[in-house]
């Protein structure tokens, strides 16, 4: 059995690992956005970011499916319960190949009239359609072996699987090198790169489940239709959660391209990009935790299983305010390096807007699978899809009725997202897990103020010295992260927290 201090090593190996695979899928969109606004234009960009979004869209099919699905094969794998485990196994694999030719096939007449559906200008038309089918074979790909993930969380393998995500993000920038190098300048070539990745992963989610779970196999015979009715029922309140979320912020450009204009969308596009980039940071320690926090559920620890919780929130925390305090002093030298013949000012406020929801979203993100432990999704998305509602509704009057144009976009997510964030979701977590109101709120101010004190100190570092060069932009960044992490700990860590880590830091330096 692994020691306690085993499991931080490998949750803090998972992280590490996932992080530099994190750095590079970055420097892909670092070099990729720039070349493919100055050579195909900033319209056909959108489009990139647009075709993702509608395949997100299209996973919400699924969802309902899969979003109990590694819960129930784990559940059962653990108790060694293998008969259950694998019609489990078997029938999320069969329901999904079903599920995924279908809205394949929905998506393939919808990319026929693709041209009709949105305001696309005529020269990239054919490349559009192309792109969007190479992502709808990536999303039917991922979608028939999503059974497959499971082995890394029963194993406790999240390492083993960032590995696979490496090379998986190594392979997207090969494909991407190799064929913007060697062609003319298409949109499309993202989409080959997507699917190549995709591909990766999937191989390594295959040999993980195989190597690490090896009693778990596909076959009809373990197919029932009574375990997918089960699935289903569990995760249905996960799709409603889902289209609330896509009400929030995934239907931004859509709105963008039908009320405004295709360089509005692209515009927006850029700042959604970086926005994403922020949520993949922190949702780094969330995923991490998983394993660990199912653990504590199962064995009925509460108080571990808080400790764990609240531990998540400060490191995950920690991640969202270096993103966002640092983002807010450098973005304008990062936009005027990275895309100089842009509206860099526009899009910089654009994205500031976009990514203040990050304050709030980052050290709640972790407390998310809560509502997985527990099976309890009612009434999160029942707000969610209120707020999605309003969400939509307000974008619609504010760009109908006023000028504000995509700022009413921007605005009315922060909005409503911050106040699922900071005042239902921490109420009702402490609600499924029968603690006091105020379980969470603690942890919330200590990172709020990390993120003000984190910001107004980068501003003042910004204006004694503002980067030029990439070189220092990036000098500076590391500068800023090392002051941030000192600003959070001492912000957010206990007392008791602060001295056990001094001891531990005054230990190590003792043993050299």
């Amino acid at each position: 059995m692994k020691t306690g201090a085993n499991k931080y090593l490998r949750l803090m190996r998972t992280i590490g690992i996932t992080g530099v695979a994190f750095v590079i899928n970055y420097l892909i969109s670092l070099f990729l956005t720039p070349y493919i606004t100055e050579h195909v234009g900033t319209e056909a960009y959108g489009f990139v970011t647009l075709a993702k979004n509608i395949a997100q869209y299209a996973t919400i099919a699924t969802l309902a499916l899969n979003s109990y699905a590694a819960r129930h094969i784990a559940v059962e794998y653990h108790r060694g319960d293998m008969e259950k485990a694998n019609i489990y196994f078997s029938s999320t694999f069969f329901g999904d190949a079903a599920l995924g030719l279908i809205v394949f096939a929905a998506a393939a007449v919808g990319i026929v009239f693709l041209d009709r559906i949105f305001t696309i200008p005529p020269e990239i038309v054919p490349d559009v359609r192309l792109l969007f089918l190479l992502v709808f074979i990536k999303f039917l790909a991922v979608t028939v072996f999503t059974a497959a993930e499971s082995g890394a969380a029963i194993a406790d393998r999240l390492d083993t699987a960032g590995v696979f995500k490496l090379i998986s993000y190594i392979t997207e920038a090969a494909v991407l090198l190799v064929t913007y190098r060697m062609f003319r300048a298409r949109v499309y070539f993202v989409g080959i790169g997507l699917l190549a990745a995709s591909l990766v992963i999937i191989a390594g989610n295959v040999m993980i489940c195989r190597k690490y779970t090896p009693g778990l196999k596909v076959s009809r015979k373990n197919y029932r239709f009574s375990a997918v009715r089960k699935l289903v029922g569990d995760g249905i309140w996960n799709t409603v959660n889902d289209l609330g979320a896509m009400l929030h912020s995934g239907l931004d450009l859509v709105i963008c391209n039908w009320m405004l204009t295709p360089l509005c969308m692209g515009q927006l596009s850029i700042a959604k990009d970086i926005d994403l980039i922020f949520h993949s940071l922190y949702q780094l320690v969330g995923n991490a935790f998983h394993p660990m926090l199912l653990k504590s559920y199962a064995d009925g620890d509460k108080e571990k299983l808080l400790s764990q919780l609240k531990l998540s929130m400060k490191l995950s925390g920690c991640l969202s305010n270096l993103a966002f305090a640092g983002f807010a002093a450098l973005g304008t030298a990062y936009f005027t390096l990275w895309i100089p013949n842009q509206d860099t000012d526009l899009i910089y406020r654009l994205t500031l807007i976009t990514v203040l929801t990050s304050v709030a979203s980052g050290p709640m993100t972790p407390l998310y699978y809560i509502y997985t432990l527990t099976v309890k999704q009612k009434f999160p998305c029942i707000v969610t899809i209120i707020t999605g509602l309003m969400n939509v509704g307000g974008m619609y009057l504010l760009i109908r009725f006023t000028d504000l144009g995509v700022w009413a976009v921007v605005w009315t997510t922060v909005v409503l997202v911050g106040f699922i964030n900071y005042v239902s979701n921490p109420l009702y977590m402490a609600h499924v897990l029968d603690v006091p109101k105020s379980t969470f709120y603690p942890g919330i101010v200590r990172n709020v103020l990390s993120c003000g004190a984190m910001t107004l100190l980068f501003f003042a570092l910004s204006r004694l010295y503002m980067p030029g060069s990439w070189i220092a932009l990036f000098l500076c960044a590391g500068v800023y992260a090392l002051l941030g992490i000192l600003v959070h700990f001492a912000v957010c860590l206990s007392r008791e927290e602060r001295t056990l880590l001094t001891d531990k830091l005054r230990k190590r330096r003792g043993a050299r």
